[in-house]
């Protein structure tokens, strides 16, 4: 067997254990968080979310990034190994020693001075992701996602389903939720090491270190720049508002929002490598599979989130309870950003691919910038408005992706529009239906939750039924090739329609 075909085997079952790895945490933390919630209510749950904002910031100071210069080296020696873990051990205990010191400074920043106790015992996590990151990028260097995925759905297990459910219906309290973490840390590194045994004895110096503090320093503030784009609204959410309403606007954000990014991690790699393998000069297929991308989300995807935002309110009572009535509202405008988000994540990739990269990395500050005007701006009404603010600004930022792809990609307006029309009538048709049905649910006298599943099924048949109906007549001729495989994949009985039929017969 050659080295390429050796190689892209590896990479096949990379792609394999990481799709069925990101699945099994969706499925683990979905059915998990909705429980601990339940039992919790939303004031407990917001405590744990102050400390999981300051200690997901304090995660990246402390694994600093130097470990992922592991991954880029051609070869990687046991002085290597040793450098990178001391300076985590060294980075780790002073950004974990920081934190535990500085909890009340940031619980009075939070203006909840029960949040000093939850950050300063969350502290040890800091620590704790350090030490396994040499271990983590070295099982990704050897493209060893199976042993990743073991580790990091064995460790959930262990850390939230046999410590976390047990203590919450015992303590009934956020401590339930902070030793569910730290057990689920602890395990995660002893299992990520065991799969490496990478040499412990410690060593200050290399040869490479300055290489590697080089990649790490750039990996840090890349990941500082993300972390403020995605926790800048929580952040201003926890200063300006009750325990109460952070829980309920971290629960509903959550739900919607963990869903979306494990879809985006398992196909935005995909879409980034095939698309990188298209020749650079092709830019008609590059159009035609972008706007297949964008037909898609906005088809198949898109009408599913705007079911959620219609019936946001007997969702929430289904999952979590009368406790949580306050994430309904909150649960709207998540859901109906989702979408741009998705659109957002599909188009960063096609941009990379193009050789414009540098196009999305620029426009990242002012985004920053306008995304915590904003969110400062709404803070000074209620919760609901700061939602609101955040689905604007998601709904911009995806349009300006949009813009820059097409201009790049030179996809006139027009094509443009008839690549979204579909999508946005079978949004609209769903919308609609949903909102129909449950007025006259509550005219019949039957409950929102009741109907929440009769509803659901109806608004999928009129989006199916909308997507035979106008597909072959609204999709523009340059997007069909690269749309016949998808359509390929459905069901039998669907592809029978006459309408897909003949799309996929030309």
């Amino acid at each position: 067997m050659s080295a390429g075909a050796g190689l892209a085997g590896q990479a096949a079952r990379a792609v394999g254990w990481g799709a069925a790895g990101s699945v099994a945490k969706l499925v683990l933390q979905f059915g998990t968080q909705i429980m601990l919630a339940r039992i919790l209510g939303p004031e407990q749950y917001g405590l744990f979310a102050m400390g999981v904002l300051v200690v997901s910031l304090a995660t990246f100071l402390a694994d600093f990034g130097m470990a992922y210069g592991l991954i880029q080296k051609p070869q990687v020696s046991d002085d290597d190994l040793r450098c990178v873990f001391t300076w985590q051990i060294l980075v780790g205990l002073v950004v974990a020693t920081g934190v535990w010191a500085g909890s009340d400074l940031i619980a009075r920043g939070f203006g909840e001075a029960r949040a000093a106790a939850v950050v300063a015992a969350l502290a040890p996590v800091c620590l704790l992701n350090a030490l396994s990151a040499p271990s983590l990028n070295m099982l990704k260097r050897r493209m060893d996602f199976r042993s990743i995925q073991l580790s990091q759905v064995g460790s959930y297990v262990v850390g939230h389903v046999l410590c976390g459910l047990p203590l919450a219906l015992w303590l009934g309290d956020v401590r339930a939720l902070i030793v569910a973490w730290l057990v689920q840390s602890t395990v995660a590194l002893v299992w990520a090491y065991a799969a490496v045994r990478h040499p412990l004895r410690p060593l200050w110096n290399t040869a490479d270190r300055p290489a590697m503090l080089s990649v790490g320093l750039t990996v840090m503030v890349t990941n500082l720049l993300n972390w403020l784009l995605q926790n800048v609204d929580r952040a201003v959410v926890a200063r300006s508002y009750t325990a109460s309403s952070i829980g309920s606007y971290s629960a509903a954000y959550n739900l919607v929002y963990t869903p979306t990014t494990t879809l985006l991690g398992v196909i935005q790699p995909v879409f980034y490598s095939a698309s990188a393998r298209m020749d650079s000069a092709d830019r008609g297929r590059q159009a035609g599979v972008y706007q297949a991308v964008l037909l898609v989300i906005l088809l198949l995807l898109a009408p599913a989130y705007v079911a959620a935002a219609v019936l946001a309110d007997p969702i929430i009572a289904l999952l979590y309870g009368s406790a949580w009535r306050d994430a309904g509202a909150l649960l709207t405008p998540f859901a109906l950003a989702m979408p741009a988000f998705l659109i957002w994540g599909m188009s960063t990739p096609m941009l990379w691919a193009a050789g414009h990269a540098r196009k999305e990395f620029r426009s990242q500050l002012p985004v920053l910038l306008l995304w915590l005007l904003v969110c400062a701006a709404a803070s000074q009404g209620p919760v609901l408005w700061v939602a609101w603010g955040v689905a604007g600004l998601f709904l911009v930022r995806a349009a300006t992706m949009v813009g820059q792809v097409c201009r790049v990609l030179s996809i006139p307006a027009r094509d443009l529009w008839r690549t979204l029309r579909p999508g946005a009538l079978a949004c609209v048709l769903v919308g609609l239906s949903c909102e129909a049905l449950l007025q006259l649910g509550q005219l019949a006298g039957v409950g929102a939750v009741g109907l929440l599943l009769p509803v659901l099924a109806l608004g999928l048949g009129g989006t199916l039924l909308l997507m035979a109906a106008t597909l072959s007549l609204t999709v523009a001729p340059d997007v069909r090739p690269a749309l016949r495989p998808v359509l390929a994949r459905l069901p039998a009985a669907l592809r029978r329609l006459r309408a897909l039929r003949r799309l996929l017969e030309e």
